[in-house]
C-alpha cells in the first residue's frame, strides 16, 4: 500500500446521526438572525419544503461562492446551506452574496459543528486500527482538532489510534474552486448529471501534494463519501478512489465510479483496506 488518504465525516462516521444536532442548532441560529423564535412555524415550513426538494433531487447542488461544487442532498452539513438560503431569501437578511457565504459556510458552520455527535460507522475502529504502520492520513474539510478528538473518542482510551489523531489535515477547502489555477483539468462530465463537475480545487490539491511529497498521484488512493468533494479531482490526476456509499449517494455517482477502472463503490468499511492495498475484489 502506498499513500492512503481518508475523508472522515460521513466516510468513517454516520453523517446523518452525527449531523442532527448540527442541523437543529443551525436552524435555531438562523431564526434568531431573522428575528424569529427558534420554533417559528413559518421558518420551519420553509426549511422543511427546501429539505424535501433537495432530498428528492440527485442534481440539487451545494453552491459555494457562486459555483455548484457538490450535491447538496448527501449529508446534513451540505443540505443545511441551501436550506439556509431558502430561509433567508423568504424572510430577508444577509442579501450580499459574500456576507451570506461567510455567515453560512464559515461562522454558522464552525459554531454548530462543535455540537455534532460522534457516531462511527460499523467497522470504523477496526479498520483504522488495522491501518497502523501504513502511510495513511485523514484530509478533511472539518477542523483538525475536532476530527482528532473524534478519533480519540472512537479509540476509547486504548491508545491504538493515537498515531492517526496526529495525522489529521483539516480545513482542506475541498469545496473551493480556483479557476485561475491550472493544476487540474477544469471539468469532468458525468452521465446523468447535467452540470459539469468542477475539478480545480487548488487548496485540496495542495494538501494531497504535500502528503505525496513529490510522488505521482498514481501512488495515491483516496476514500471518501462525496465524489465531487473528495474524489473527482484526485481521480482526474491519476489516483485510485473508493466511494463509500450511503442512501443519499446520487445514482449517477455510483454508476460512474463503478464503471471507472480506478474506482470502486465500497458498501462496507470492511472492504477498504483490501481495496487500498490492491488485493480486494474489483479494481
Amino acid at each position: 500500500m502506498s499513500l492512503l488518504v481518508l475523508d472522515f465525516d460521513g466516510t468513517m462516521t454516520d453523517a446523518e446521526a452525527e449531523g442532527a444536532p448540527f442541523a437543529a442548532g443551525y436552524l435555531e441560529d438562523l431564526a434568531l438572525l431573522v428575528g424569529r423564535p427558534a420554533n417559528d412555524p413559518e421558518l420551519r415550513a420553509i426549511a422543511d419544503a427546501a429539505r424535501a426538494r433537495i432530498e428528492t433531487d440527485p442534481e440539487a447542488a451545494f453552491v459555494w461562492m457562486g459555483k455548484a461544487v457538490a450535491p447538496s442532498r448527501v449529508d446534513p452539513y451540505l443540505r443545511m446551506v441551501p436550506i439556509a438560503h431558502a430561509v433567508l431569501d423568504a424572510l430577508g437578511g444577509f442579501k450580499d452574496p459574500t456576507d451570506r457565504g461567510i455567515l453560512l459556510g464559515r461562522i454558522l458552520y464552525k459554531y454548530n459543528y462543535a455540537k455534532t455527535a460522534i457516531a462511527p460507522r460499523a467497522g470504523a475502529r477496526e479498520l483504522l486500527v488495522s491501518l497502523a504502520g501504513t502511510d495513511t492520513w485523514v484530509v478533511t474539510n472539518s477542523y483538525t482538532e475536532h476530527v482528532a478528538h473524534k478519533i480519540r473518542v472512537i479509540d476509547g482510551g486504548r491508545g491504538e489510534l493515537a498515531w492517526l489523531a496526529d495525522r489529521v489535515r483539516g480545513n482542506a477547502s475541498k469545496f473551493e474552486v480556483d479557476d485561475g489555477w491550472d493544476g487540474a483539468p477544469a471539468t469532468l462530465q458525468i452521465d446523468g448529471l447535467r452540470r459539469p463537475v468542477l475539478l480545480r480545487r487548488r487548496k485540496y490539491h495542495a494538501a494531497l501534494a504535500e502528503l505525496l511529497a513529490g510522488r505521482p498521484f498514481s501512488e495515491l488512493t483516496v476514500i471518501g463519501d462525496i465524489f465531487e468533494l473528495d474524489l473527482a479531482m484526485p481521480l482526474a490526476l491519476g489516483a485510485r478512489i473508493g466511494l463509500v456509499a450511503t442512501e443519499q449517494t446520487p445514482p449517477h455517482e455510483l454508476a460512474f465510479v463503478e464503471a471507472h477502472p480506478r474506482g470502486k463503490v465500497l458498501r462496507s468499511l470492511d472492504d477498504v483496506k483490501a481495496y487500498a492495498a490492491g488485493t480486494g475484489a474489483g479494481r
